[in-house]
């Protein structure tokens, strides 16, 4: 047994584990599991008590150290005898204590790491980047901000899609920021990693579109505004409205809950409007506006084969960008309790080889 344990830890030693690789799961899913999630809102969490969260079907539980502040994520099932943890009790030290037996769970327990960022609580398996993408303008003083949750009843996939279609306004959007008038101006952008090779996680798209007369009398009478999206696979999308050195930016982290529901963090910033009536006022539009397409994500037919084999056929002009997302989901499938089985077996793996490591 000595033997055995000596040369695992000579192995280990000269032959780096990379990580995410360890267990069986396969990469494509892997990949999803290193960008960071957005869990949650900080301020609309009762941290006194565990919080309790999926990624797909991953069940996740937070909680937050009364001493430190700082927040621990594990698997939200007790490795004892199976109990959920999110009822347990917050211990004084800062511990998670499951009901049933008493084990209690340290941040030495943790399962990935997590992180507040921007007021919002983020996951991430083991991250591909030091923090989740930023929010344009969100840390300027200049900027009002508001965040707003909604779970709407489609994919991931109808979610990013949606983010990026220029054309549904007019139609989903008519009784909102709609115009009859169709975006001009319009330019898509692939971009670039600094070897100069085309990254396959981005892409961005500007247009002119000329507002309705509602959005006319909110937009100081600008007749045309001046228009920003970009999409980072898989769960963050942001976008920029500008006229007369004014700035409205409208930011979604998307989590999946379901083959077919997906939740929006939808982040507001602003740099106008900014009196306590005028900041309800425009918190009252984007309720609408999402209403609204909570109404078309229901109507979206579940992403079956049949779906995703004819999704596209057909594209009206300047449509690239919807081609693009639809080509980076490829990569993309619904995290499943299997995929969290094989994340657990990684995850013990990689504890075990940590203990050879110390021996």
């Amino acid at each position: 047994m000595v033997l055995i344990f000596l040369v695992l830890l000579w192995a280990t030693n000269n032959y780096p584990v990379t990580p995410l690789y360890v267990g069986n799961v396969p990469k494509k899913n892997l990949d999803f599991f290193k960008n960071w999630h957005c869990l949650g809102v900080n301020e609309h969490i009762d941290f006194s008590k565990p919080y309790k969260i999926n990624v797909g079907d991953l069940p996740l539980v937070v909680w937050k150290n009364p001493l430190t502040q700082e927040l621990t994520t594990t698997i939200n099932i007790c490795d004892h005898m199976g109990s959920k943890l999110d009822n347990g009790i917050i211990t004084e030290a800062g511990c998670l204590k499951c009901q049933y037996h008493g084990k209690e769970f340290s941040n030495k327990d943790k399962f990935g790491e997590t992180m507040l960022f921007e007021d919002k609580i983020f996951w991430s398996y083991e991250a591909d980047r030091p923090s989740p993408y930023s929010v344009p303008f969100y840390n300027n003083q200049n900027y009002e901000k508001s965040i707003l949750t909604i779970d709407m009843k489609g994919s991931l996939l109808d979610s990013a899609m949606n983010m990026m279609d220029i054309r549904h306004p007019e139609y989903v959007h008519k009784f909102g920021f709609g115009s009859v008038n169709p975006p001009t101006n319009i330019h898509q952008y692939l971009y670039k990693n600094p070897e100069n090779k085309l990254l396959s996680d981005k892409i961005g798209l500007s247009f002119e579109y000329q507002s309705n007369m509602i959005m006319r009398k909110m937009n100081n009478n600008a007749k045309v505004t001046n228009n920003f999206h970009m999409f980072m696979y898989p769960v963050f999308s942001w976008s920029r409205v500008s006229f007369d050195h004014k700035h409205l930016i409208i930011a979604v982290n998307m989590l999946p809950l379901g083959t077919k529901k997906t939740r929006w963090f939808v982040t507001i910033c602003y740099n106008y409007y900014t009196t306590p009536l005028q900041k309800k006022f425009l918190e009252m539009m984007a309720h609408t506006i999402l209403n609204q397409d909570y109404i078309q994500m229901e109507n979206q037919h579940p992403d079956d084969r049949l779906k995703m084999t004819m999704l596209l056929d057909h594209t009206f002009p300047n449509e690239e960008v919807l081609s693009a997302i639809r080509v980076m989901f490829n990569k993309y499938q619904y995290p499943t309790i299997e995929d969290g089985v094989d994340l657990y077996k990684d995850h013990k793996m990689k504890q075990k080889i940590a203990k050879l490591r110390e021996l």
